[in-house]
């Protein structure tokens, strides 16, 4: 008898975990090319989140699709991201201090991750460039100045 009061404590513990429903099986999303609607101004860089949403919170996918001369100014997220260059090159340059004749290109089936707070430029110096972007939502982007401090937004963003 007093063998079976701990056999029938864990058996009382473990009921719920061995009476755990189903996970739901939703069906993969396949998204063609013709379906996929890339935002931005004609002539200028184009996007599209492909999974979650940048501005939430959790994971989020999406693409760039750059044009010849856009390159970011240093900046910083508080969260790290991996970029994987899909079509083109890539540039890519690193610390406060501009440079963007320092900065690397990098060929297709490149990966690159930016660990939180790794200050970074990046674009396309000659398209085309086709990025893909994994990162964390709610993350958004610091400016900072040559020293490496962060720039103060404008009032009202």
């Amino acid at each position: 008898m007093r063998t079976a009061w701990p056999m029938t404590a864990f058996l009382a513990m473990a009921a719920p975990a061995l009476a755990r429903s189903e996970p739901a099986h939703p069906d993969p999303t396949i998204t063609l090319p013709s379906g996929i609607h890339w935002s931005g101004k004609p002539g200028s860089t184009q996007t599209v989140t492909l999974m979650g949403d940048q501005k939430k919170p959790g994971a989020f996918v999406s693409l760039e699709n750059y044009v010849s001369g856009i390159i970011s100014k240093p900046h910083y997220h508080l969260k790290s991201r991996t970029f994987i260059v899909l079509k083109g090159h890539w540039d890519f340059g690193s610390g406060a201090k501009y440079d963007t004749a320092s900065m690397k290109a990098l060929p297709e089936g490149t990966a690159v991750t930016v660990p939180a707070g790794s200050i970074f430029y990046d674009g396309c110096k000659e398209a085309p460039c086709l990025v893909e972007i994994v990162g964390e939502g709610e993350d958004p982007e610091f400016m900072v100045d040559e020293s490496g401090k962060t720039i103060p937004a404008p009032k009202g963003n």
